[in-house]
């Protein structure tokens, strides 16, 4: 009888040391914005992201012919082409173009789980192609969220919830942060808006005039590409029309 593998959830980057990452198929949530941003961009054209820690490594890739993306305390850093804004994204020619990105969460989630067996980056934006690949894979999969500055948030929580409740028929949940997490989404799945509307980054983002953005990062679907890490960069593994 085939043993379905497991699905857990890590709740923010700090927690990250605590799993043997390279035992799994990683997917990083950072859904307000940066893996949604990462979906836009692919599937806008761009021929691949380069996420970077620093400001600094950004900027030598600028040098180098890179278009840019930066942002700290969700806003654009000055002295780049874009912040970590989807809607900015969409408005930008990136047919073709290579795109260094530095943001607050996702692009450090991304440099801490580099050993996995594979990592793709979810958002609810690309989440249909996600769940279908993920289902191929027949692997262990570990979904971080990114959180905010090593915080649990509630955003990242509620969409891994997400993954892993449709996930579940497929993939065996046996610890507690799993459990919470699809507690969370099961409470809120009718009523995202709302329980957002409560959280610390929500309310960050309207405060800067972001709420835009945020309703954009909410929608499901509306980039069928995967985000697959490897050699450094994210590149489209699966684009598929609409």
């Amino acid at each position: 009888m085939r043993v379905r593998p497991l699905v857990r959830v890590c709740l923010s980057t700090a927690l990250i040391p605590t799993f043997k990452v390279e035992e799994y198929i990683v997917v990083v949530i950072d859904i307000l914005r940066a893996t949604t941003s990462f979906c836009v961009a692919l599937d806008r054209g761009a021929k691949e992201i380069r996420p970077v820690s620093s400001l600094r490594a950004c900027r030598q890739l600028k040098k180098e012919g890179y278009l840019t993306a930066a942002e700290r305390g969700a806003q654009k850093v000055p002295g780049f082409d874009f912040g970590n804004s989807p809607h900015e994204l969409l408005k930008a020619d990136l047919q073709g173009k290579k795109l260094a990105f530095t943001t607050t969460n996702g692009t450090r989630a991304l440099q801490a789980v580099r050993r996995a067996k594979k990592i793709v980056a979810g958002a609810f934006v690309n989440m249909s192609v996600l769940l279908e690949w993920l289902r191929t894979q027949d692997e262990p999969v570990l979904l971080v969220c990114s959180g905010w500055k090593d915080h649990v948030n509630l955003e990242d929580t509620l969409f891994a919830g997400a993954l892993a409740t449709e996930l579940e028929g497929d993939f065996r949940v046996n610890d507690d942060a799993t459990l919470i997490a699809m507690s969370l989404y099961q409470l809120a799945e009718h009523r995202k808006k709302y329980y957002l509307e409560h959280s610390a980054h929500f309310e960050r983002l309207v405060e800067l005039g972001m709420q835009r953005d945020v309703k954009y990062c909410l929608r499901r679907d509306l980039h069928p590409v995967l985000p697959y890490y490897q050699e450094g960069v994210l590149v489209p593994l699966i684009s598929v029309q609409a």
